[in-house]
């Protein structure tokens, strides 16, 4: 059985004897850091500060997602209505063409219907394509 070796501390330097956590070994074991210079702290507080800035924008694009993901549900339900609704007209619209009897308005009517249905279905796709593209024009942010 393999097993992956993990490093802890990269870096690091250290002191320990060569028996250390083995059995009946030496418990001998201590860090030897050199000083970190000014420079070095400085630059640990700003990457530290991008850090904390990145977290932060990381948290504002979940809560974005999720009121996305509400948002698409609200438009899907819509949707379903509308087409709910567009069933209703046409069975309507079916009936009067059947009592008005052959004429040519029937062909009219049907035409306008099925516009209608194309123009519903055009509006619904490019709002769900709209809030999904905007999920995405964010342009990524590069701290320097």
């Amino acid at each position: 059985m393999r097993t992956s070796l993990t490093v802890k501390n990269p870096g690091r330097r250290f002191l320990g004897c060569l028996n250390y956590k083995k059995k009946n070994g030496c418990n001998f074991f201590v860090w030897v850091d050199p000083q970190t210079c000014e420079r070095g702290l400085e630059y640990a507080k700003i990457m530290q500060a991008k850090k904390e800035e990145l977290e932060r924008q990381m948290e504002d694009l979940k809560m974005m997602n999720n009121e996305l993901g509400r948002g698409i549900q609200k438009l899907e339900k819509e949707n379903d209505a509308l087409f709910v609704k567009l069933a209703e007209l046409t069975e309507i619209n079916v009936t009067l063409a059947e009592q008005a009897g052959p004429r040519k308005t029937t062909n009219r009517l049907r035409n306008l219907t099925m516009v209608l249905v194309v123009v519903i279905l055009v509006f619904v796709v490019c709002v769900l394509m709209s809030s999904v593209k905007h999920t995405h024009d964010k342009k990524p942010l590069y701290l320097v």
